[in-house]
């Protein structure tokens, strides 16, 4: 086995990103798609990452044969999904790589937040996610459970409380009343026909797509005010959570992470750290690491 690349990849709600390095010279290559959390919809998740892994190949001209991969990826923390997503790419697509490795993105952001030093991280994006990285090297997740039971704290929950104040405002008075609902009916429309036929087809990234409306009228509509006060408590029980009785320092990420910051009681804005690296970067730490296993090693050294 010649393993001479490192592949990273970072799949979120919303898009995928993939780093590839030939480790002799360092030379990178990039590439970018969509969606790609395995949790909200599998084949498409895996149709975005095989999209990547071809791009970065056909850049360099490596084979999957010669990369260790490691994915960082929006519901890989389940066993069954990322077992689910080996076998796809390796039956399906007939992308076989020398090693590959899948965790939680949680887990590839909380190497990549503090460069692998011990830390606590919180994930705000589409979904909302904790995570612990103690000095023993073990880590610990915290909330991720998913849109339909958790991830509160993150865009698609903000998405969702918007959408029901338009539901709500449209039982009560057939039509939206607030800011905030009369916007979001220019999308969705003000009737049950037109609100429906969006549910039905709504995923995660969608809802989220609507929480940058929702801050941008936070100073002016007291609904979206209401929104942003729920999530602000969600974050704030995220962080307490997810650190525990740990002194680590705690580190917010995400698109999210700065606008939901600023909303923070003043006295846990001042005890957060600066982030230092994201998951791609976490991914990258950890392909590297397995990397040199092999090498040194003569192992794959899988989980």
């Amino acid at each position: 086995m010649t393993v001479r690349y490192v592949l990273a990849i970072d799949g979120g709600g919303t898009k995928v990103l993939a780093e590839l390095t030939e480790q002799s010279s360092q030379l990178t290559f990039r590439s970018q798609g969509g969606p790609a959390s395995i949790s909200n919809d599998l084949d498409l998740a895996v149709e975005n990452i095989v999209k990547v892994v071809r791009d970065v190949c056909e850049q360099s001209g490596a084979k999957a044969s010669d990369i260790v991969a490691v994915m960082g990826l929006a519901g890989g923390a389940s066993t069954t999904l990322a077992e689910q997503v080996k076998v796809m790419l390796k039956l399906i697509y007939e992308i076989e790589f020398a090693s590959l490795r899948i965790e939680s993105d949680a887990i590839t952001s909380l190497y990549g937040a503090n460069l692998g030093e011990p830390c606590v991280v919180v994930a705000l994006g589409t979904g909302a996610v904790g995570a612990r990285l103690q000095s023993n090297n073990q880590a610990k997740l915290v909330g991720g459970w998913g849109f339909t039971v958790d991830d509160f704290g993150g865009g698609a929950r903000i998405g969702l409380m918007a959408v029901q104040y338009l539901l709500n405002d449209i039982d009560c008075y057939d039509l939206p009343k607030s800011r905030l609902t009369i916007r979001l009916s220019e999308q969705l429309g003000c009737t049950r026909q037109a609100i429906s036929h969006w549910l039905k087809q709504a995923k995660p990234a969608d809802y989220a797509r609507f929480s940058p409306l929702v801050f941008s009228l936070q100073n002016e509509c007291k609904v979206a005010n209401k929104v942003l006060t729920e999530h602000t408590t969600s974050v704030v029980e995220l962080i307490n959570k997810s650190r525990g009785t740990s002194p680590l320092p705690v580190i917010l990420i995400g698109g999210l992470a700065k606008v939901s910051q600023d909303l923070l009681p003043l006295t846990l804005q001042n005890e957060l750290s600066p982030c230092k690296g994201d998951s791609l970067t976490g991914a990258a730490i950890l392909a590297v690491k397995h990397y040199h296993d092999i090498i040194e090693k003569g192992q794959r050294n899988e989980p």
